[in-house]
């Protein structure tokens, strides 16, 4: 089988959680392959520095760049060369003009149309083109949670057109503990702490999380970190006891998940949400929103409203002066490790087969 992947995320300044899921299914695609699965990565023109080099997958990029690529895909044109007996689609930005391979499409989430205020209205009619294109061309959407799997039955999609598969927590390298030390000392982080990581962006809530951490007893004792590139709207803002960390490579992210007191993580709208499960597979203690399908099941996990900054600065509070044990990072490790590449991998390819 034959399965072209469009990778075309990784072609954007900011992957996001859309890069970590293509980058992990490809390398999952080709840790389960047994001979008899050719894997090729879709996109445009290779920047010099590629992030898929070394996946071992063949790539076949277009000598056209991100936007022109893209553009003609909203055009029902740009059908990648060669012959595929899938193609799938890690976004909706691919070509889906009907005709073809077979087509499979990730839908993410639909925060477009339940939370409007937090998108720009550039942003959420481009998705909902590409929802329209995938609704009318793709073989099967899939999803990544049941939540989103029944908002697109419920927009006309016919369920046996819809599949849920989860994603993956092993995709980060080992951590670099001398060099997230560096990074704390640098901010003057000198004892516990609690992070959070994310895009900063309005769907992130990062604004009401620093609101509750300023409220919550001992904040001043306990920074919160933030790490994550700059999004879109407004700046947040870091008052005394909120370090603003920018981006890290994924060594570093990794120790300060080893290191934190407790990880938080509440958005306003969720389709997964890897950074929680990612944070358990480093035995962190976890803070999520109830608007998080990937964690809502896993044990220990404190759910809160994302919009309820008092309780949340409870939960906050809690975990500043909570010490967790060993049984309960093993336990963290254990939930996320039932979540493996590999598995997403062969989930999709199992669907692909169905289909074929």
């Amino acid at each position: 089988m034959r399965v072209g992947i469009v990778a075309e995320q990784l072609r954007q300044k900011i992957p996001g959680g859309i890069g970590t899921y293509t980058t992990g299914l490809l390398r999952g695609l080709v840790e389960l392959d047994d001979g008899s699965l050719d894997v090729v990565a879709i996109t445009s023109r290779a920047p010099a520095d590629d992030p898929l080099v070394g996946l071992g997958v063949e790539v076949v990029a277009s000598a056209l760049g991100h936007r022109s690529m893209v553009q003609l895909w909203e055009w029902g044109l740009g059908r990648p060369r060669g012959d595929y007996d899938v193609l799938h689609l890690t976004s909706m930005a691919g070509p889906l003009s009907g005709g073809g391979p077979l087509t499979t499409v990730m839908v993410h989430d639909l925060a477009w149309r339940t939370h409007p205020e937090l998108t720009t209205s550039r942003g959420a009619r481009w998705h909902e083109a590409g929802l329209k294109r995938a609704e009318r061309s793709a073989k099967a959407i899939i999803t990544p949670s049941p939540e989103v799997a029944a908002m697109l039955v419920d927009d006309g999609v016919a369920p046996e057109r819809v599949a849920v598969i989860g994603e993956g927590s092993d995709h980060l390298p080992s951590a670099d503990h001398e060099a997230a030390a560096s990074l704390l000392a640098q901010h003057l982080v000198t004892g516990p702490f609690l992070l959070t990581v994310s895009t900063l962006e309005p769907r992130k809530n990062l604004a009401r999380l620093v609101e509750a951490h300023g409220a919550a007893h001992g904040a001043g004792e306990i920074p919160l970190i933030i790490v994550g590139p700059a999004g879109w709207g407004p700046d947040v803002d870091a008052p005394p006891g909120v370090v603003l960390a920018g981006a890290q490579r994924g060594s570093v992210l990794a120790a300060l998940y080893e290191r934190c007191a407790a990880f938080v993580y509440v958005p306003l709208a969720e389709g997964f949400g890897l950074p929680p499960l990612e944070a358990m597979a480093h035995g962190a203690a976890v803070i999520a929103s109830s608007t998080v399908p990937s964690v809502r099941t896993a044990p220990d996990v404190v759910l809160v409203d994302p919009h309820d900054t008092e309780a949340l600065a409870s939960a906050l509070a809690v975990a500043m002066h909570d010490t967790v044990s060993d049984e309960r990072r093993a336990r963290a490790r254990g939930f996320a490790g039932r979540h493996r590449w590999r598995d997403v991998a062969a989930e999709h390819r199992a669907l692909w087969e169905r289909l074929s």
